[in-house]
């Protein structure tokens, strides 16, 4: 197998690894623009450790060591067998590069884009055989994450759709597919949860230190609130309109606002810049927030029933993937239980009445049930 992969940046390199790590017999093109010989140089430093260690034979260090190249030459990549776009977040850019692609390699070439935000249908435009171009999106960073997103389009195969998941299945992931306004759901999903928290923050009138004190519990690595110091203002509180799910515009409408107005208050819009501002600007009220570990978990059970309803696909997987996604500490059956669904539709209620946001409406408890038991 062919692999290329364009741009090699924090993503593109991360996605090389993983496969070059994985994949014994593959071989490798990557499109950069710059640095050939000093990244051709950073992959043979790693594979000298690796049969120094003897992680690897010298018959694999040999193959290895010439299964690769960089180039500048976006015609380099006409053997490919398949294309993983990993550049920066440009629509034009992206549509450039893929146009160009779709007349050097063969139409059985897959074309893939790593995007994270942009419209999957508006990056291929105009791509002949687009049977054999969708997204697939990792998450950073790459090798300590569990699943990755396949985003199909209308026009994609199930041909193609087989051989991105044997990938990924072969990179040691678990491919989890979405479709139409779904695509990139696992990132609207964590941005829905953070303005969740937001608002939880504001209507219980305490610091952003406190709520994340009080949602702990369901969040034992990082919550919400560590996950918008992580990303930055700036990314989280981007172009909301490539959110596509229709019930959640209002709920990220709101936070977009709330993020706006603490960039305007001097907050950076970069990484690990929220907290610290927050820190320096908010002091703890002491007011009650004992009941948002409930709160918190009736959004995320009430969204993933509405995925699973609305998307399809594997039911296991998808559960699985909101839970790591979430870095939530137990399953969504577990919160089910622990609170009971009528705690969970009254806390769903009382958000529905004080917004009217449609995020907050929820399916019958028999619809639950079937998910949640």
């Amino acid at each position: 197998m062919n692999i290329g992969i364009i741009g090699y940046g924090k993503m593109g390199k991360d996605i090389f690894s993983l496969f070059f790590d994985k994949l014994p017999d593959a071989e490798f093109t990557v499109l950069e623009i710059a640095d050939a010989e000093k990244n051709t140089a950073a992959v043979v430093k790693t594979l000298d450790k690796s049969l120094k260690r003897k992680k690897i034979t010298q018959e694999q260090y040999d193959f290895k060591k010439s299964s690769f190249r960089f180039t500048d030459n976006v015609n380099d990549l006409k053997d490919c067998d398949l294309v993983i776009e990993a550049i920066f977040e440009n629509i034009q850019a992206k549509q450039d590069i893929f146009g160009k692609l779709g007349n050097i390699v063969s139409e059985n070439c897959l074309l893939l884009t790593n995007t994270s935000s942009l419209d999957i249908s508006s990056v291929f435009e105009n791509i002949p055989h687009r049977e054999r171009c969708f997204g697939m999106h990792f998450f950073y960073p790459v090798k300590l994450t569990g699943f990755v997103e396949l985003n199909i389009l209308p026009e994609t195969s199930d041909d193609a759709i087989e051989r991105a998941k044997s990938l990924v299945t072969a990179g040691g992931k678990k491919p989890v597919v979405f479709s139409g306004k779904y695509h990139i759901y696992l990132n609207q999903l964590l941005s829905c949860m953070v303005t969740h928290a937001i608002y939880m923050q504001k209507s219980a009138d305490v610091s952003v230190k406190e709520m994340s004190s009080a949602l702990s519990p369901l969040f034992p690595v990082a919550g919400p609130f560590d996950v918008l110091d992580s990303v930055g203002l700036g990314l989280m509180g981007g172009n909301i309109s490539n959110f596509r799910i229709e019930r959640n515009k209002a709920l990220l409408e709101f936070g977009y606002k709330k993020m706006k107005e603490w960039t305007d208050a001097g907050c950076p819009q970069t990484t690990l810049g929220f907290l610290d501002f927050m820190a320096e600007h908010e002091k703890d009220t002491g007011n009650d927030c004992g009941n948002a570990e409930l709160d918190m978990a009736a959004f995320v059970l009430n969204e993933a029933v509405n995925a699973l309803e609305e998307c399809g696909g594997d039911t296991e997987i998808i559960s699985e993937a909101v839970v790591e996604t979430l870095g939530l500490a137990e399953k969504p059956s577990y919160y089910c239980k622990k609170f009971g669904t009528d705690a969970l539709f009254a806390a769903l209620d009382r958000y529905a009445s004080e917004t009217g946001y449609d995020t907050y409406k929820h399916k019958d408890k028999s619809v639950w049930e079937k998910y949640f038991g």
